[in-house]
């Protein structure tokens, strides 16, 4: 990763943040901790950031005081979070899982941070840097080419190092729920890279909001027969909810948590 792309990351985490560690930084963008200590003496510099002992410190004097994450401003906030919880409740301590990139999936991170011993795999930067206070959470972030408007990590090399590891469970963010062309995402590097996520899990939980059924997005991941688990809002079609039952797949809303036939 090049240094104005660093910058970028380091400025989005501390406005999220307010403080982070060096050692944390180092960890997220794959780079030694000299390089890091240079960024932030850049950035220090800038009066961007005061760095301390082993971190940096936003300079809240040149910025408001509250921040709002783009997160904070999406009008669908408070519908993740509810999924964010019903997915907390199905992470153990100790686990090893998977979230795939997506604002959805950034919730579960918040809902999880108090977990101990988890090991979290992501190529979700935010992601990562939402997990990064809690020292008994190990977060791996597989390389590869940064796409900067979501923050993700993408292409072929990342492909490949997905492919060095095994977890219980992967959260598999999708954009579309459709019965007949399954789940789908918006970019065929999403589709690419979540394709080696789902092999690599023991089980494959679907996360998506309400609206994403009966859509269709550009690039397709597989039938609605691949998932274990989904995780949705209650408002989803009924027709759904009937097809999900008749074809024992089990899914969870924020109200009600229904299983398949037997």
């Amino acid at each position: 990763m090049f240094a104005p792309e660093r910058i970028r990351v380091i400025k989005n985490i501390l406005l999220d943040k307010k403080y982070i560690h060096v050692s944390s930084l180092s960890s997220i963008l794959n780079v030694s901790e000299v390089t890091i200590r240079r960024d932030l003496e850049k950035l220090e510099n800038e009066k961007f950031l005061t760095r301390t002992h082993g971190g940096a410190l936003l300079n809240e004097a040149l910025y408001d005081e509250e921040i709002d994450s783009d997160l904070q401003n999406d009008p669908f906030f408070e519908e993740r979070l509810e999924i964010g919880d019903i997915a907390n409740h199905m992470i153990e301590d100790n686990d090893i899982i998977l979230l795939s990139q997506g604002p959805t999936n950034l919730c579960i991170a918040k809902k999880i941070i108090n977990k101990r011993n988890l090991t979290v795999l992501t190529n979700d930067l935010n992601i990562a840097s939402e997990l990064s206070c809690n020292p008994s959470i190990k977060v791996i972030i597989p390389g590869g080419d940064l796409d900067s408007a979501s923050m993700c990590l993408v292409g072929k090399f990342a492909e490949k190092n997905i492919r060095e590891f095994f977890v219980s469970k992967a959260f598999i963010e999708v954009d579309g729920v459709n019965i007949k062309r399954g789940y789908t995402v918006q970019s065929i590097e999403k589709a690419s890279i979540i394709n080696e996520m789902i092999h690599i899990a023991n089980q494959c939980i679907i996360v998506c909001l309400y609206k994403a059924f009966d859509n269709i997005a550009f690039s397709q991941i597989g039938p609605i027969s691949m998932a274990n688990k989904i995780i949705t809002n209650p408002k989803i079609p009924e027709n759904y909810k009937q097809y999900f039952f008749e074809n024992n797949i089990q899914f969870f809303t924020a109200f009600n948590a229904y299983e398949g036939g037997v």
